[in-house]
């Protein structure tokens, strides 16, 4: 039953989570939030059986808990995962990703730093170059928060341009914004 239970939230997520940055997103939040309860029973259930499962749930849930507001909790469940020696590099980066997405709001730079760094490392060794220019932004995004617009820079533009040969339209737009946040905080409102 526990598993049963298990594969159906997991496909559930999966499926949700590319449109919680769609135009859907309100109908796909509202979802999750409603099946938050057997979200977490499912994720605690596979983490401690079914790790592979588990581990695939907690990166699908990164943006809900980030958008919902449950940091704290999203990071419990992502802390765990990364410190497992079983995760698979592929999913190990994303939820790397997805735990440095949720450290920075809370104003923890230094492990939101390392968790991208970690993750642009496992995207590059697995050719995975989506998941580079995501992990570029993500640490755009960062350096930008701390101040260091140099770095935020050179950051941003190089995950522009991967986008860009990507055609990734959402994600150019999300860049360009950040680049033109940047470009505003260093005093150029033109």
């Amino acid at each position: 039953v526990g598993r049963r239970h298990t594969e159906f939230f997991l496909a559930l997520a999966e499926k949700a989570e590319p449109e919680l940055s769609r135009s859907q997103q309100a109908e796909w939040l509202d979802r999750l939030e409603t099946e938050h309860d057997n979200l977490r029973a499912a994720l605690s259930w596979a983490l401690g059986r079914e790790i592979d499962s588990g581990f695939r749930l907690a990166g699908a849930l990164c943006r809900f808990w980030h958008t919902r507001g449950y940091l704290s909790e999203g990071r419990r469940y992502l802390e765990a995962v990364a410190s497992s020696a079983a995760v698979p590099a592929t999913v190990r980066a994303k939820v790397l990703d997805g735990l440095g997405w949720i450290a920075e709001p809370q104003g923890d730079y230094e492990r939101a730093r390392v968790a991208y760094e970690e993750s642009l490392e496992l995207y590059r060794s697995s050719n995975d170059k989506r998941g580079v220019a995501n992990a570029l932004g993500d640490l755009g995004s960062l350096a930008l928060d701390r101040g260091d617009y140099e770095e935020a820079t050179t950051l941003l533009e190089e995950s522009l341009t991967l986008h860009r040969e990507l055609r990734s339209k959402e994600e150019v737009v999300g860049v360009l914004n950040g680049l033109g946040v940047l470009t505003s905080a260093k005093g150029d409102r033109e």
